[in-house]
């Protein structure tokens, strides 16, 4: 009987071997999409946390209330994370210029060991920043002629 594929019985293991071969780089690359997901959304959190803050001081709210907000939003987003990140962030009513800044700089530490195999010790900040003016009535220098 004639073999119709006389080279078959020497590609038996080949599927095997590219599965074994090529797994390790399919998981790889899932994982590492997965931490830049997982330092987006913290990036996304902190820059919402500054973004609402300078908006309720500007609506004319005290500032411990935009530092409440803040740490409240950092809360429900980052959950036990954002305990580590308090001190990063500050907010200042400036009435010269009438208006509110708001700025964070917060380190962000990778959550797995994932970034040990890439070279480790990766420094990042998730910086953010807002400005607002102030959300009051301001009539201006009067012209002279009574209406004002």
């Amino acid at each position: 009987m004639k073999r119709l594929f006389p080279g078959k019985r020497k590609r038996k293991g080949q599927a095997y071997t590219e599965f074994v071969v090529v797994l390790p780089g399919v998981m790889l690359l899932t994982l590492l999409a997965w931490e830049f997901a997982y330092f987006w959304w913290g990036r996304m959190v902190v820059s919402t946390a500054t973004f609402e803050a300078a908006r309720q001081v500007a609506a004319g709210e005290p500032t411990a209330v935009g530092y409440a907000v803040y740490d409240y939003v950092l809360q429900t987003g980052l959950g036990r994370l954002s305990e580590r990140h308090q001190g990063h962030f500050s907010l200042s009513v400036q009435p010269r210029t009438r208006s509110v800044r708001a700025v964070a700089d917060v380190p962000w530490q990778w959550q797995s060991g994932l970034a040990g195999l890439m070279g480790g010790g990766m420094d990042l900040h998730l910086n953010s920043s807002a400005l607002f003016r102030l959300e009051q009535f301001w009539p201006g220098p009067g012209r002279g002629d009574g209406f004002e």
